[in-house]
């Protein structure tokens, strides 16, 4: 590969590496000498010198009114090269984390700006009445976590739940701590059933030591085999469950949620039948 093709794989012009090469020959030369040793003409060989004086890749002197050029070493040359590529680059990443910073507080402020359109719309649509107001169906796993806190802070009197594998130790030991903000705020009945087919000898001790934790903070508990689904029922009017895909056989992501006490009634009753089914933690380690 020829010298002049490498310097421009280092930043440099085709006419910038000529001229370049063209100094290393000599001391130094006036700007007429150099287009007669280049292919660069007379009206451009002083704009890449400038270049070249700015890369650092060059110097200028003056003297009896002429000014005359002289190459950098290549050592220094090239040196200056990398330095300059690099506070390029540093220069560019800066400026395109200050136009991410500035994009980021505008879309900030144009949800703020929508927010009050969007909530006015979303006000005006909810006042009108629904025949099926009462069914809401969650699909997004974000939504229907939000879901189960906000009913679990609403319930004022009783929580019934029907809890599912796979099983997850921070997400248990998360509703812990919101089961013990919930038993200070008031006094709640909370009735948990754990379902324990399928796991393994670990998983089953690691779900053991969860539930009797749970119990230390105020819950009835108990295990099962098997559950038909997951469940929670509050205070006797508010459901919520998800059942698994028919098909797949596979933990649903869709959840839904029945306002209603008809249902909620006809589902506690179908809780208590498997509540006396299920086994406390004393006696299904003794077992």
């Amino acid at each position: 590969m020829a010298i002049n093709t490498k310097l421009q794989q280092m930043g440099l012009t085709k006419r910038e590496a000529e001229i370049y090469l063209a100094l290393l020959q000599r001391k130094e030369f006036t700007a007429p000498e150099l287009t007669k040793i280049t292919t660069v003409t007379r009206t451009k060989v002083y704009e890449i010198l400038q270049n070249l004086l700015r890369k650092g890749m060059c110097t200028e002197s003056s003297r009896n009114g002429n000014k005359f050029y002289r190459c950098i070493e290549p050592k220094i040359a090239l040196k200056n090269i990398v330095t300059n590529y690099e506070h390029s680059v540093e220069q560019k990443k800066i400026e395109f984390e200050q136009k991410q910073m500035i994009d980021i507080e505008q879309k900030k402020k144009n949800a703020g700006l929508l927010l009050t359109e969007l909530t006015s719309v979303y006000k005006n649509s909810s006042e009108s009445y629904e025949p099926f107001d009462y069914i809401e169906v969650l699909t997004d796993r974000g939504q229907i976590g939000e879901k189960w806190i906000k009913i679990q802070q609403s319930t004022k009197i009783e929580l019934l739940v029907f809890t599912k594998p796979p099983y997850t130790t921070a997400s248990l030991d998360d509703n812990i701590e919101e089961e013990k903000r919930l038993f200070k705020k008031r006094k709640l009945i909370i009735k948990g059933l754990y379902e324990y087919d399928g796991l393994n000898p670990e998983e089953l001790r690691n779900l053991v030591k969860i539930v009797e934790k749970y119990q230390e903070i105020g819950e009835e508990a108990r295990l099962i085999e098997k559950l038909p689904m997951k469940l929670v029922i509050s205070d006797e009017t508010i459901v919520m469950f998800a059942l698994n895909d028919r098909v797949s056989l596979t933990p649903s992501i869709t959840s839904m949620v029945v306002d209603h006490p008809n249902f909620a009634a006809a589902l506690k009753k179908v809780f208590e039948s498997y509540w006396e089914k299920g086994t406390s933690v004393t006696d299904f380690k003794k077992s």
